[in-house]
């Protein structure tokens, strides 16, 4: 069944760029597959495709910082040793345009007043529900489409830096967007009460809503209580019907 991401038009985007580069791809439906009659002009959303629960695709969307595509070249896994030169031929420049169109979004450093690189500082995209994070010494990398975006950054402690960004359609490589973080003044007012179920923890940056543990916990602490906690969007993506919480989901990674 179709089952769009947050980022469902970047997905699209990178899809179509690597099949109106290629020879064919883009002029035909796929011949192969049980939806390949669901199939526009040579691309088409993976669960349409072939629904598959906890995938690698899944949880590298979920739960890192990488967007995957799948490409399908053929119906047939082992072809001919004379097919090979032919859709090396017919696939070469596509593949070249898919790399370039890697770089196409934003990209920067989020540092202190210091100038020192910020890890694990959250960069949201207003009207996508996903975030990515920074890497270690406060690099970030995000794909996003043509057009206006309002981009921040939050990190535990910090002030929420904002900025309004411009992605032109003729832009060919990530624009360079960097956030400048000042220490937030602690408000003596706001108490936090329980400190078992709000606390960030190490692997809070492989979700960016922190919706798992959160959501677990919350389950743990109150056994005999209703609990009302939203489960997290991503959540149907691992749990079968009626089968119990994936207990093991990001705990070992």
């Amino acid at each position: 069944m179709f089952s769009p991401t947050p980022d469902d038009q970047v997905f699209k985007f990178l899809a179509k760029t690597y099949a109106n580069a290629h020879e064919s791809m883009h002029l035909e439906s796929a011949q192969c597959g049980s939806s390949s009659s669901n199939s526009q002009r040579g691309i088409i959303n993976g669960a349409q495709w072939s629904s598959i629960a906890g995938s690698m695709q899944d949880f590298n969307y979920l739960h890192t910082n990488c967007f995957e595509v799948t490409v399908e070249l053929g119906c047939d896994k082992f072809p001919p040793e004379e097919e090979l030169f032919i859709a090396w031929h017919e696939n070469h420049d596509a593949l070249i345009t898919y790399m370039e169109t890697a770089h196409r979004g934003i990209k920067g450093i989020v540092q202190d007043e210091e100038g020192n690189g910020i890890k694990g500082v959250r960069i949201s995209v207003r009207g996508i529900r996903h975030d990515v994070t920074t890497a270690e010494n406060g690099e970030y990398w995000r794909l996003l489409t043509p057009g206006i975006h309002i981009v921040s950054a939050t990190a535990p402690g910090y002030a929420r830096a904002m900025k309004k960004v411009h992605l032109p359609p003729r832009m060919y490589k990530a624009g360079r967007v960097d956030f400048l973080l000042v220490k937030a003044v602690p408000d003596p007012e706001v108490q936090v009460q329980d400190d078992t179920i709000l606390s960030i923890d190490s692997y809070d940056r492989f979700d960016p809503y922190n919706q798992y543990e959160r959501y677990t916990l919350m389950a743990d602490v109150s056994q005999n209580q209703e609990v009302r906690e939203e489960k997290p969007w991503w959540w149907n993506y691992f749990a079968q019907p009626g089968g119990p919480a994936p207990t093991w989901l990001l705990k070992h990674y």
